[in-house]
């Protein structure tokens, strides 16, 4: 059960680069990756052939090459390329999901493409202002993301567990 038409965190943008990223995102499995040109994709994490991870495969060109038996992915999950064969069936695809690329994060939308709108990205403007000194990091948890939230939204533990803070 999450609420799927917002906009999410999925990556800093420098996690997203030559190598496609592989992430769970409300409990579903998405590759992260750039073209040439540098735009973001972002589409299902598994190539509908054999269900491989496409994080576990490459970027060639504006693509992402499946490691297992070489099909590739446009950014709009379109397959484009089956190695030995020129048909490509028209239901070789993954879906596909809108991003963004703001405040030196990429903001995904798990929801209905159709209500994916960046003006509504929340404003944190100062991760891109050097007068402020603000960063962004990437911290896996092994835990359930309820008591993530529930920890950090709990101030009452501040001054007994972080004391020097």
């Amino acid at each position: 059960m999450f609420l799927r038409n917002y906009w999410y965190v999925a990556a800093s943008d420098q996690e997203v680069q030559d190598k496609p990223l592989g992430r769970t995102i409300l409990g579903e499995p998405v590759v992260l990756f750039r073209t040439e040109d540098g735009e973001i994709g972002a589409m299902e994490d598994r190539c509908p052939h054999r269900q491989l991870p496409l994080s576990m495969g490459k970027r060639v060109g504006d693509t992402v090459q499946c490691h297992y038996h070489g099909l590739r992915f446009d950014r709009t999950g379109k397959c484009v390329r089956v190695p030995g064969q020129d048909l490509i069936p028209q239901s070789a695809r993954v879906r596909t999901y809108p991003v963004a690329e703001r405040y030196h994060w990429i903001w995904i939308w798990m929801g209905d493409p159709a209500l994916a709108d960046p003006a509504k990205i929340t404003d944190f403007h100062w991760l891109d202002d050097p007068n402020w000194g603000a960063k962004a990091s990437y911290l896996h948890v092994e835990a359930n993301w309820q008591l993530v939230v529930d920890n950090l939204l709990d101030l009452t533990h501040l001054a007994f567990v972080h004391e020097t803070t």
